[in-house]
């Protein structure tokens, strides 16, 4: 049976996981991952809406995965930790060898 702690761990491991669920997140990550960037520079260089981005970026921060930092009337937003960087290298290291495993698959 699991006590309270391991049930507040599960829950916030799940909340941290939830800002990852999303294509256009995912997206944001990747430009993130290549530096920091404002709203203006993700929506031009995404070609998603301010509002979606702005959306998206506010979960992001919700999910304590991105920081940001006011530089006169702009926020840069920047991956949070470097961790959450090796996380998604790990995820397209996985993604990258399974499509391959898939795809030798196929050649039968």
């Amino acid at each position: 049976m699991l006590d309270k702690n391991e049930i507040m761990k599960y829950r916030m491991m799940n909340k941290f996981f939830s800002g990852f669920s999303d294509y256009s997140r995912m997206v944001i990550f990747g430009l993130l991952s290549e530096g920091d960037k404002t709203v203006s520079e993700l929506v031009e260089e995404t070609g998603f809406s301010q509002s979606k981005i702005s959306n998206h970026l506010k979960c992001l921060r919700d999910t304590n995965l991105v920081d940001t930092i006011q530089n006169g009337k702009f926020v840069i937003y920047s991956i949070k930790d470097e961790k959450i960087k090796k996380i998604l290298e790990l995820a397209d290291e996985c993604i990258t060898k399974q499509t391959q495993e898939q795809y030798n698959c196929l050649k039968y």
